[in-house]
């Protein structure tokens, strides 16, 4: 199917937007990220997130604590390393926080940001560019330079592209790199690419207006596919160009439904040829030969874990809100009907899977969280 019938196919769905929902009417104004420090940065876009945020809970405080940039340092230390963590796609700075509390613990300075379009309502990611994050990453990581002697970079997701681009084209100035579900390979490498044109004829891919979840957003418009992509695209062009000789550190699920696992390996062991980095592989063994990659199973039956989710890598088992007794749980997972308590034996797995008899949720939480942490750490303390 040629991509003009695509098109045709993208247009002829057209999701229009409820103009009586905040979710879905942009900001008059997005908040700045040049500030001269970090704290200012900090406050200017806490106040901005006040103004404009769309609530989802009650408890609104919880709700800025968790999409507001935050440092977290060691008390009473010296500090000579910091990272800089970037989220993915509609997440939030919140998504670091279970990983930052392990960081800290290896006496990083560790900062997050909240990029441009985020924390507030999906609508704001309408009118971004994607030149804006990259300056925002480009801008705090100097930031930060100033103050560690050692430097890393952290990313989820679309945040793993933007910190992977800069380290490439600034390796002299960075001493690692942990990277989760990175996305430097698609599995929407049809569609994605007609992003960029469909901002001209369709808002909004999907849409959810009742959404609760206060980590992220859950509806996606076309423009924020498309600064997706543009993550790709550029550091898919720094990777056919360059390596990386310092340590890094990557997580991959084999059944990742946002990316092409398979790809990431062969990046990895192509890119990244530092014999102290080190790959976590979820699901079944890795067929490579590079003896840095250790398989974890991802098929966890006592657990009811079917596989591994794009998202579960950066969570403990007991997060408040996406751990396994958390407050929040992500039914609409690609399955056929409506969860029923009484009828459905829950399980958790990644987008789409569904086996007769089992009701598959999003799997929000890694289950070997403890040795993801470990190693992580044996590639930080490799420098």
């Amino acid at each position: 199917m040629n991509r003009h019938i695509l098109l045709l196919l993208l247009l002829i769905n057209f999701c229009f937007a409820n103009e009586n929902n905040p979710l879905y009417v942009s900001s008059k104004s997005l908040p700045n990220y040049n500030q001269q420090n970090f704290s200012e940065y900090v406050n200017e876009n806490k106040q901005w997130l006040k103004d404009n945020r769309v609530f989802l809970s009650k408890n609104q405080n919880l709700e800025l604590s968790l999409n507001t940039p935050f440092e977290r340092k060691p008390i009473n230390q010296n500090v000579s390393k910091g990272i800089l963590l970037v989220h993915g796609l509609g997440d939030s700075p919140g998504y670091f926080e279970d990983l930052t509390q392990e960081l800290v613990s290896h006496g990083f300075l560790v900062r997050t940001v909240l990029l441009t379009g985020h924390g507030s309502k999906p609508a704001d990611l309408i009118n971004v560019e994607f030149e804006e994050w990259e300056n925002l990453v480009s801008h705090h990581i100097k930031l930060l330079e100033k103050e560690v002697d050692e430097l890393w970079l952290g990313g989820f997701s679309t945040g793993a592209n933007l910190v992977t681009s800069y380290a490439l084209e600034n390796e002299k100035d960075i001493s690692g790199l942990l990277l989760f579900s990175p996305g430097f390979a698609s599995n929407q490498d049809t569609l994605l690419p007609l992003s960029g044109i469909g901002t001209y004829f369709k808002t909004w891919l999907f849409q959810n207006d009742n959404s609760q979840n206060i980590l992220r957003y859950e509806s996606l418009s076309m423009n924020a596919s498309n600064l997706y992509y543009k993550s790709l695209q550029r550091v898919q062009e720094e990777l056919e160009n360059k390596s990386f000789s310092k340590p890094v550190f990557v997580t991959i699920s084999e059944d990742d439904s946002v990316i092409k696992a398979e790809e990431i390996v062969s990046i990895f062991s192509n890119n990244f040829k530092n014999p102290n980095s080190q790959l976590l592989w979820f699901g079944k063994k890795n067929s490579s030969n590079d003896n840095r990659i250790t398989s974890l199973s991802s098929y966890l039956p006592e657990e009811h874990i079917g596989n591994f989710s794009h998202l579960s890598v950066l969570f403990k088992k007991n997060h408040f809100f996406y751990g396994r007794n958390g407050s929040y749980k992500m039914f609409k997972n690609g399955q056929d009907k409506i969860y029923n308590e009484k009828e459905d034996e829950l399980w958790y797995s990644a987008w789409g899977l569904k086996e007769e008899g089992k009701y598959f949720a999003r799997l929000t939480w890694n289950p070997y969280f403890d040795k993801t942490i470990k190693l992580m750490s044996d590639v930080i303390n490799s420098k």
